[in-house]
């Protein structure tokens, strides 16, 4: 109970982040002008999203969604979905590291307060499968599950081992159902909106269930 308030607060936030995008970022990404630029920038335009993505991963309260959403806009779903993956494959390092090596208290300072409490969650629930399934579902907290695996006494090797190939699972269905969305279209971003918020619910349910049942083991 004690964390519905929370999650309420980062669906708020959410909606607002897209609705701000939608308004303003939107019509500047689809304009003649902005299309031009970023054609000019050939191989660096992904790589801004790359390491926009991989900044927003190491700086948790940073929101990702803006560059999701740009490249969604400029590159569509399937390329953007590719630049996605290798930068979580990068940022699952460089967090899980971080954590390793500076511990609770770097990852306090860059993942937030607030983050805390869900990092707290899966270390008690941790494991290989927590990992899986964390990959699987939990893909809008990609950054604070880095980060705490890093925690854990997990290893490197399997902790990337299954980043790589449960991670690859929701990239690969968003792909298939969002191949034909236009994300010019503000009815579009929303629904992908929505399905984050629905998958997000689903991983925390699961998250506080299989925690509370290993409590009683």
């Amino acid at each position: 109970m004690k964390n519905k308030p929370k999650a309420i607060l980062k669906i708020i936030i959410l909606i607002i982040l897209v609705s701000a995008a939608v308004q303003w970022l939107l019509p500047a990404v689809t304009s003649e002008k902005f299309q031009s630029y970023v054609e000019g920038l050939g191989v660096f335009a992904p790589l801004v999203i790359i390491l926009y993505t991989v900044v927003s991963h190491v700086f948790a309260p940073v929101s990702g969604s803006p560059g999701v959403l740009l490249g969604f806009a400029i590159f569509g779903v399937i390329q953007t979905s590719v630049y996605l993956y290798v930068a979580s494959l990068i940022s699952a390092t460089i967090n899980f590291y971080i954590a390793r090596v500076f511990g609770r208290e770097w990852v306090e300072k860059l993942a937030g307060k607030r983050a805390m409490s869900d990092v707290d969650d899966f270390i008690a629930a941790s494991g290989r499968k927590m990992l899986a399934l964390s990959r699987v579902f939990g893909f809008p907290i990609f950054e604070v599950i880095s980060y705490a695996a890093g925690l854990t006494k997990m290893s490197f090797k399997n902790y990337f081992l299954i980043t790589v190939v449960f991670s690859a699972i929701p990239s690969v269905a968003f792909v298939v159902m969002f191949r034909d969305a236009d994300f010019t279209k503000p009815a579009n971003m929303f629904l992908w909106v929505g399905a984050l918020i629905v998958i997000g619910l689903i991983f925390t349910f699961v998250l506080k269930r299989y925690y509370s049942e290993k409590k009683t083991q």
